[in-house]
């Protein structure tokens, strides 16, 4: 409860309701907010404890408005639900009254001291010198929904029910011996030698007979099983369609670009080179080579070790220098150097290399995008009428062919297409609308239907009848012919992959050293890196399975998984221990996480334990009626 309250005085809104909950409190007192509606009798029993509908709506409440601090809006009911509150609540009162119960049956009392004690060492009732302040505790309490009298006697029961539990859960050890023993086991790693027999893709393994295919086609029906293929007929709307038919008038093309003309200004430039001094003397000692005939980029490359690509800074506007630099640079002429300029990075020497006046790009260069422009403009409100006339002429009982006609639109057809947008021939089809409404509203709509008008972006239309839907078949074998040729032949060529490694393994553990048995097949060994046995650094080496069986044998012990391209065989080359002392904080971190788990597995053994030896009765038909209220 304690931690409620603290997350509650830590938000914004527990800020924001203070002055206005202490106003209406002093009005009219902290009276039940929940004294409105329907009543009933205990909605859950446990034990001679009674929990009223009140109780569980107060809690409910609470909940709902922590939860809503925590996200910073408002949640619904619905969502309180969805998030499992309502169940949680309950459950939480239910759990509470059984460690009540089990109090009074064992006879703990709390006195008034270790409650003054609590609330006075809370951090969440202290004022900003850090000290307890009992008016930042009622309001605390106030904007909880929780009178002193309440929350006394909750807490008091709070402080009773740890009782018991901390009999049960702090007694529990940490145990270095296990938490060691755990640490060495899961952090152990292992290093493997390997090899990889791959399949060979040109092995000659003939070809099958009829029996023999007609036996692969049946029992690999789903690989050569055709998708779900629709034909239809569709209107598809857009901009495009409509933009040769609009004629911009030349005013407005004119007038469009006279408002954007600042867009197509462009500034006065320089092209500059520079040299940056520590001082104003070495700066001026520059100018004064330069002066001398001294080439500029050489200049700097001597007295700075400055490459050309920091000297030479190409094509500038005034507003792109500094402010100090701007006006100076730009008042020399082409060839010109400037004095020493007092820059933010130092002392510039700025030479003027090119002059590049204001222009302005002309209407003729632009004309015909600011055209289209116009024309996509004017094409949206085109296709809204033309989707408005469409839909009118649909909604008249015109056919999709009738009402295309009417409009002035054309029809266009679909033949067998699958979802992923492929035809018969399992080629993509290139002549279909892009994007995914085409394929979503094709296979949403049932056959010989019209699906709704549906929108594709902001610029286009679509409408689909369904014409046939061929439903998802095994392909005949004569149709699959050649597929199923090469599939069989690629399954043979693994089983010879997979019987040389078996032959490989066997010889491994008959004795064979992987070196030798490396060279006999002419492969080169790898190394793996250290991995552990749930497989985590064994990527980009062998096969995940292979960490497992790794730890499950002895240095030298060897097994084989399949791989991406055929099979791996792995030796177990060392074992990588822990050094616990060393990692001893980590270890020590594992103790303290497993004697937690360890309390944590108690409670929920006595709290199971507390419900078999308390009865407990829930009323669900009255819970259901409660929630129905908010």
């Amino acid at each position: 409860m304690l931690e409620f309250l603290r997350n509650g005085v830590r938000s914004w809104y527990f800020k924001a309701l203070l002055g206005l909950l202490v106003l209406s409190f002093a009005i009219f007192g902290i009276g039940d907010i929940f004294q409105g509606g329907v009543r009933y009798g205990a909605a859950v029993e446990v034990g001679e404890i009674e929990i009223s509908p009140t109780q569980i709506s107060r809690a409910f409440q609470r909940q709902m408005n922590s939860l809503s601090r925590s996200l910073g809006s408002n949640i619904t009911v619905e969502q309180a639900r969805q998030f499992g509150i309502t169940d949680r609540v309950v459950n939480t009162l239910v759990t509470d009254a059984l460690h009540d119960s089990e109090a009074s049956s064992l006879g703990v009392a709390v006195g008034d001291d270790p409650i003054a004690e609590r609330i006075r060492s809370e951090p969440g009732f202290r004022n900003q010198a850090g000290q307890f302040d009992r008016g930042v505790y009622e309001q605390t309490l106030a904007v909880n929904g929780f009178s002193e009298q309440t929350f006394v006697s909750r807490l008091r029961r709070e402080i009773s029910r740890e009782l018991v539990l901390g009999s049960l859960t702090q007694a529990v050890p940490q145990s270095t011996q296990l938490a060691d023993r755990l640490y060495r086991w899961r952090e152990e790693k292992r290093i493997a030698n390997y090899i990889t027999i791959k399949t060979d893709l040109k092995a000659p393994v003939g070809t099958p007979d009829e029996t023999a295919l007609q036996a692969y086609h049946k029992e690999n029906e789903r690989i050569f099983t055709a998708p779900e293929y629709r034909s239809g007929t569709y209107i598809h709307l857009s901009d495009t369609d409509v933009m040769d038919e609009i004629a911009v008038p030349e005013t407005d093309i004119q007038e469009l670009y006279d408002s954007q003309l600042d867009q197509y200004k462009v500034p006065e430039r320089r092209t500059v080179q520079q040299m940056i001094f520590d001082t104003e003397q070495a700066a001026k000692g520059a100018i004064g080579q330069l002066s001398e005939g001294k080439e500029f980029e050489a200049l700097a490359k001597t007295l700075l070790k400055q490459e050309k690509k920091a000297t030479n800074l190409g094509d500038v506007t005034r507003s792109s220098l500094p402010d100090a630099l701007a006006d100076p640079v730009f008042a020399l002429s082409t060839g010109q150097t400037s004095a020493p300029l007092k820059g933010p990075f130092g002392w510039h020497v700025m030479r003027v290399t090119g002059m590049k006046s204001e222009s302005t790009t002309p209407f003729t260069e632009v004309r015909k995008a600011l055209e289209t422009e116009l024309a996509k403009e004017k094409a949206v409100d085109v296709l809204v009428k033309l989707a408005e006339a469409l839909e009118d002429s649909l909604g008249g009982g015109a056919s999709i062919e009738e009402a295309a006609s009417e409009i002035g639109v054309s029809v266009r057809k679909v033949a067998a297409v699958d979802q992923r947008g492929r035809g018969t021939d399992e080629k993509p089809v290139p002549t279909l609308p892009k994007g995914q409404e085409f394929m979503t509203t094709l296979f949403a709509t049932p056959s010989g239907e019209e699906s709704s008008l549906v929108e594709m972006g902001p610029n286009a239309y679509l409408l689909i009848r369904v014409d046939l839907v061929t439903p998802s078949q095994v392909r005949p074998l004569d149709s699959v012919r050649k597929r199923v040729v090469q599939a069989w032949q690629m399954q043979e060529r693994r089983k010879l992959a997979e019987k040389k490694t078996k032959e490989a393994l066997d010889k491994l553990i008959a004795g064979t050293a992987l070196p030798a048995l490396a060279k006999e097949l002419g492969l080169s060994i790898k190394t793996s890196a250290p991995f552990n046995r749930e497989g985590t650094g064994v990527e980009r080496y062998l096969p995940r399975e292979l960490a497992s069986d790794m730890f499950a044998g002895k240095i030298g012990g060897a097994a084989s998984a399949p791989s991406g391209t055929g099979h791996t065989i792995a030796v177990l080359k060392s074992i990588q221990a822990v050094d616990t002392n060393a990692e001893k904080p980590k270890r020590d971190t594992l103790a303290q996480n497993l004697a937690e788990r360890i309390a944590e597995d108690l409670e929920a053994q006595y709290n199971k334990a507390l419900r078999e030896h308390h009865s407990v009765n829930i009323d669900q038909r009255a819970l259901d009626a409660l929630f129905l209220q908010f």
